[in-house]
């Protein structure tokens, strides 16, 4: 890569239209030609200029969600539940701004039918 980098380096400090020899023939202007359209040929799909969406900003939590959240983990992570329930959970697929709270208040009731107490007993 060095090689390609010390050419290009050479190229932009001593080639320059006054040091390159004059073309052997005449080089005439060239404007840019439009092509006919091919008869049956489908026309090219015309691509919108899309801009991406734009991240959403990330709020931070209160602290009593995170005081929430916290209990929410440490319950579901010594809780032992059943294969149905699982089932219900696995359904929930990806859990977005959209469908958080809808999704809080299932797993939440899904966790009382094991204690009414968040906390870990």
């Amino acid at each position: 890569m060095s090689f390609l980098n010390d050419l290009h380096k050479f190229c932009k400090e001593h080639l320059n239209e006054q040091t390159l020899p004059p073309a052997p023939y005449p080089v005439p202007e060239v404007e840019p030609v439009q092509q006919p359209a091919v008869p049956g040929a489908p026309e090219a799909p015309v691509i919108p200029d899309v801009q991406p969406e734009p991240e959403p900003e990330v709020e931070r939590l209160s602290p009593e969600s995170e005081v929430l959240l916290v209990r929410l983990i440490k319950k579901a992570l010594v809780t032992e539940i059943d294969p149905n329930d699982v089932d219900t959970i696995s359904d929930l697929g990806d859990i977005n701004e959209k469908n958080a709270k809808s999704s809080l208040k299932m797993l939440i009731n899904i966790m009382k039918k094991y204690s009414s107490d968040i906390d870990v007993e």
